[in-house]
């Protein structure tokens, strides 16, 4: 519930910084805040990571598709959307996991998996052609991008877990973090003025709340939390518990909060949605 609460949050969260922040210095900001925590909670020996006799792949898998690659997708999905429509895509990561189970892993879909898959994926197609915006193609990038973001959750579902073997859900969010903060600090430097969005963080109140809601509550509990489900629970069980209440709060918020154009056609994709998220925990 604390996962679904925080990321629901996060798209109107994102949305409101974009508005005094680039992209690249939001997630640069977010990863750096975070990385200080667990740099403090190594320091007090609370976390421990020890790479010698161990495989570290799968560890630094992990951290590439998340924070690496899913959140640029992410942001720049937001950036040429809008949070409810991709708060909605988001929800269909669960049933993308099962049919990356069927196709890679071979497992045996059902009627109901096949169902659950077309389901959710339908309300996608509902909620995003029947939007104004649609009409012309004013957010098929915003759209492409959200469609990379599904893929990377997906993928770190796999990686997440299979790192879970042999090292701590801590220690996993704290590798992400460290990654997170050096690559988009490093892209930030390259673009140059890098330190200004520090500069900004510290003089304006607005944005540095908004980065504390990212980096404490976004990265480091939620993603703590998260990896902890994705070692101890089935991929996609651990997906469903989260994804349907993240879409619920992020249409939501970014409706009432954002003033996202809505109408029938959003509730009519979000129930078909919800549905098939649900109906895929019951094909597991």
């Amino acid at each position: 519930m604390v996962v679904s609460v925080f990321w629901g949050m996060s798209f109107i969260v994102l949305t409101q910084l974009l508005k005094w922040l680039g992209t690249m210095e939001i997630l640069a900001l977010r990863w750096t805040l975070a990385s200080v925590i667990f740099a403090c909670l190594i320091g007090a020996g609370r976390i421990r990571i020890n790479l010698r006799g161990k495989n570290a792949k799968f560890l630094f898998l992990t951290g590439l598709t998340e924070p690496c690659i899913y959140s640029v997708f992410e942001i720049y999905g937001l950036k040429y959307s809008s949070a409810s429509i991709s708060s909605i895509f988001i929800a269909t990561i669960p049933c993308a996991t099962l049919l990356v189970s069927i196709l890679f892993f071979h497992k045996k879909p059902g009627r109901m998996g096949v169902l659950s898959i077309l389901l959710a994926f339908a309300g996608v197609v509902v909620t995003t052609v029947f939007s104004p915006a649609f009409i012309g193609g004013g957010q098929t990038l915003g759209y492409l991008f959200m469609t990379g973001a599904v893929m990377a959750g997906t993928v770190f579902g796999f990686f997440s877990s299979k790192s879970g073997e042999e090292y701590e859900p801590m220690a996993i969010t704290a590798m992400m973090s460290f990654m997170g903060m050096i690559l988009f600090n490093g892209i930030c430097l390259l673009e140059g003025d890098w330190s200004q969005m520090y500069v900004t963080f510290f003089t304006h109140w607005q944005v540095a709340a908004g980065i504390a809601f990212l980096g404490i509550c976004c990265s480091v509990i939620c993603y703590a939390g998260f990896n902890k489900l994705l070692c101890t629970l089935d991929i996609s069980i651990a997906n469903n518990l989260t994804s349907a209440m993240i879409t619920i709060i992020g249409v939501v918020a970014g409706v009432t909060v954002n003033g996202d154009p809505a109408g029938l056609y959003t509730v009519i994709g979000l129930t078909m949605t919800v549905s098939g998220v649900w109906l895929s925990s019951k094909s597991m």
